[in-house]
């Protein structure tokens, strides 16, 4: 698998999101959330308060603009399961992505678990804006009213991380060439025998990725995906990532695409 193919699915994800909400940069209440780019440092190269990482649970009435599919309960049911929701949350009966695949009616929630992306100021539509640069890392706001319905919205640390990896991929896998032969048994060896290749400290990582990653393009650049936010990667692989101190590789990872270590490189 390419690295392009192996990227467009990847930022496949954000540009849903994006997409759910209009992609014009309108300032009233209008249907725009437009993440911003991908900055060129790893993490948050901007002032704490000049970017904000939001996520949101969405509960939809039967009055928004655009209605969704099957969402027949009135503005007035929405506002108290919105509230509902909202204690939930404060309760900590949950972690907050699982709170939103449970009920949000972002109709995007499976794959990007309620997270919408990085946004500087004027990138909003004021409803969210305000609410959302006004709140604390980690904090949220229960009652946000848009076109689009109730938000309950959160105010997220910005992650950006550059990540790199060595895929191991098998006939059948998502994405593999039409040429692969290997089974998913003999995948699994390979990685974990690169894995342990690694492990010894004899081998870097760049010369385990050229020699046996299946992204034919980035294996002969150190295996690089390039910078990642959340929500950008298969929720296995993310989980992984953003959980390696800079400079760490992980264990042997599997997601659709086959199997993988994948490497924090926030230099």
């Amino acid at each position: 698998m390419t690295t392009r193919r192996f990227a467009l699915l990847l930022f496949a994800l954000v540009v849903i999101v994006a997409a759910v909400f209009g992609l014009k940069r309108g300032r009233d209440d209008a249907d725009t959330v437009a993440p911003a780019p991908g900055g060129e440092a790893p993490e948050s190269a901007a002032p704490a308060r000049e970017e904000a990482a939001a996520a949101h649970i969405l509960i939809a009435h039967a009055e928004c603009d655009p209605p969704l599919p099957g969402v027949t309960r009135s503005r007035a049911e929405a506002r108290e399961r919105a509230a509902q929701i909202a204690a939930l949350v404060h309760g900590k009966s949950g972690p907050f992505e699982e709170l939103a695949r449970r009920y949000s009616d972002d109709p995007n929630v499976e794959r990007n678990s309620g997270y919408l992306g990085i946004f500087r100021r004027d990138q909003l539509p004021l409803a969210l804006e305000v609410p959302l640069f006004d709140l604390e890392v980690g904090h949220f706001n229960p009652l946000v009213e848009t076109k689009r319905g109730y938000h309950l919205l959160m105010r997220l640390p910005v992650r950006r991380v550059v990540a790199r990896h060595i895929l191991i991929t098998w006939a059948g896998a998502r994405g593999a060439s039409a040429g692969a032969r290997r089974t998913r048994a003999q995948a699994e060896m390979i990685a974990a025998e690169v894995s342990a290749m690694f492990r010894t400290g004899e081998v870097d990582f760049c010369d385990l990725a050229s020699r046996f990653s299946d992204d034919a393009e980035s294996r002969f650049q150190c295996g690089l995906i390039g910078l990642v936010e959340p929500a950008m990667l298969p929720r296995p692989l993310e989980a992984e990532l953003f959980a390696l101190a800079p400079g760490d590789v992980s264990e042997v990872v599997e997601t659709e695409f086959g199997f993988h270590l994948i490497k924090r490189d926030d230099g």
